[in-house]
Order: C-alpha cells, then sequence, then structure tokens
C-alpha cells in the first residue's frame, strides 16, 4: 500500500509495519537515499532538492527512525532493512535504481546489490560503515546491557554537543536539525530500535567480525559503478575505511572532501550534488 501523509510524506505499509518516505522529482533515473545511524531522510535535505531536478529521488525513514513505525519484532539488521527497502522498490514498480547510503545507510547499501545485484544501477557509499572494527566509543559501550539500563538520556545541550562530532564545521549543525533529531530520539520506541541496531551489528571491541567478513565478501563482488565520498576528518569512521572500500571494489572511484567530517553530503552539499549527478548520468 502507498499513501501520501498530510505532512507531505509518503507510506508504505507491509501488513507488519509502516515506512515512510520522501518522493521528489520526475526522470528515467531513480536514485534511493539511505540515512545513517540515529538519523531520518533529513539527512538528505541539503540534496534531494538539487537532485531530482533531473531523476526521480527518494529518501527513506528506515524503520525504527525519522517517522517509520518501530516495531519491537523487527530484525534490526542491514540485512532486513534492505530486503524491506527492495520491497518498497516493488511496491512504487522501480526496478532498476541508483542508491546512496551515508553511514549505516552505506551498509544497507551494500546488501541490497548483495541480495539484487541486477537492480542497482550504481552504488554510492557516503562515510559508509562496514570496512572496519572501529566505531565510536559510546556507541560500543551501549552495547553493555547494564550500563545501557542505567545510563540516562543525553539533555538537549549533550545531545547537540555529541552530533556536533559529526561536523568538522560544527556551525553546519543548524539548531532545527539538532531539534528534530532530538524530537525523534526521545520516545521509548526509538531509544529501543536504536540500541536494537547497534547491537545487530557491534560489541564492545567494535563490528562485529563475522559481520565485516561476510560484508567483504559483498564488496568484492561487487560489479556496477561506484563511487565512495568520505570526509577527511571524520571522527566517526576513519578515511583508511574508504581506502579499503576502494580496494576491494572493482573500478570504484574515490572522492575525499577536505575540511569534512561524517556527513559530506550536507556539510559539503556544494561538491556532492554536482558529483553524484555527474557520477549517476554516467553510469
Amino acid at each position: 500500500m502507498n499513501t501520501t501523509t498530510a505532512c507531505g510524506m509518503n507510506e508504505q505499509n507491509d501488513g507488519r509495519s509502516t515506512l515512510r518516505y520522501v518522493k521528489s522529482g520526475k526522470g528515467d533515473q531513480t536514485l534511493l537515499l539511505i540515512h545513517g545511524l540515529g538519523c531520518s531522510s533529513m539527512e538528505w535535505s541539503e540534496n534531494i532538492e538539487p537532485l531530482s531536478r533531473r531523476m526521480t529521488v527518494i529518501a527513506v525513514d528506515l524503520i525504527g527512525f525519522g517517522s517509520s513505525d518501530k516495531p519491537t519484532d523487527f530484525d534490526y539488521t542491514a540485512r532486513s532493512q534492505a530486503r524491506r527497502l527492495l520491497a518498497l522498490m516493488d511496491t512504487l514498480g522501480v526496478d532498476g535504481f541508483h542508491v546512496a547510503g551515508n553511514s549505516f545507510g552505506g551498509k544497507v547499501a551494500i546488501e541490497m546489490t548483495d541480495l539484487a545485484a541486477h537492480r542497482i544501477r550504481s552504488l554510492t557509499l557516503v562515510d559508509s560503515a562496514g570496512a572496519g572494527r572501529e566505531a565510536p566509543k559510546p556507541m560500543r559501550l551501549s552495547t553493555l546491557p547494564l550500563l545501557w539500563r542505567f545510563t540516562r538520556q543525553p539533555t538537549y545541550d549533550e545531545f547537540r554537543q555529541g552530533w556536533q562530532a559529526a561536523f568538522h564545521d560544527p556551525k553546519k549543525l543548524t539548531e532545527a536539525r539538532v531539534q528534530q533529531k532530538f524530537f525523534d530520539a526521545q520516545p521509548p520506541k526509538a531509544q529501543r530500535s536504536h540500541r536494537q541496531t547497534v547491537v545487530a551489528m557491534m560489541n564492545v571491541c567494535g563490528f562485529h567480525r563475522n559481520d565485516l567478513e561476510a560484508l567483504e565478501r559483498m564488496t568484492r563482488a561487487i560489479r556496477c559503478p561506484t563511487l565512495i565520498v568520505w570526509g577527511r576528518q571524520d571522527l566517526f569512521l576513519p578515511v583508511s575505511h574508504a581506502e579499503i572500500f576502494k580496494a576491494r571494489i572493482p573500478g570504484a572511484t574515490l572522492e575525499i572532501f577536505e575540511e569534512c567530517g561524517h556527513a559530506p553530503q550536507i556539510e559539503r552539499a556544494d561538491l556532492f550534488n554536482p558529483l553524484l549527478e555527474k557520477f549517476i548520468f554516467a553510469s
């Protein structure tokens, strides 16, 4: 089922939960944008309108995040998220499409190429998870059950400080963006789905080794045109991970943005949008 909500978002219900997404533009090329952990389609707010001038752009709120449902019985792995997004594209009648993912969203995008390589016209990994064990310490510590149970929720100011670390230039993190992210993170269901996602991909030592081994196999098997974009000053996932992806994926192109953190699509949208558009229409 595909409907449009009053707030301008679309929704798709598979009989178990509702996934919400933004759809903009028209064109022969369709681009699916996938956000990272603790985020939503808002992470692509600097990109949707410019990119939709020449193509159809779909930016999702993954199950468990943003305005999408947060069911207790969902398997919050990247694999399950990938299957749900493929089902969304089925519902929309889109066979072949381009996909771009930031952080955890990149991991989901890689899983999509493994599940349906024939449908992925190009892949763009933006500071993507999945190349190494390194992960932010607070995230790793949150996998400890007792620590999670007795850790209080951060105040608004603490929340803002935490997200500022994603940006080389903290002024790029607008107050409106912080407010929306803080609002999205407050409901108990949002906190639970966030932790379930974290536990599914890492432990206190970092990303799960068996998961990384599977992702290495997947990335070495990728044959579609692939663009890797990374912020040189990413404090969450080091730029060395970009080099790992490039070495594994045949023919991949790597672009490193200087003076840029974990979200190049926001912090350097002026560079990111024309780069991605050129890449897609050359693929």
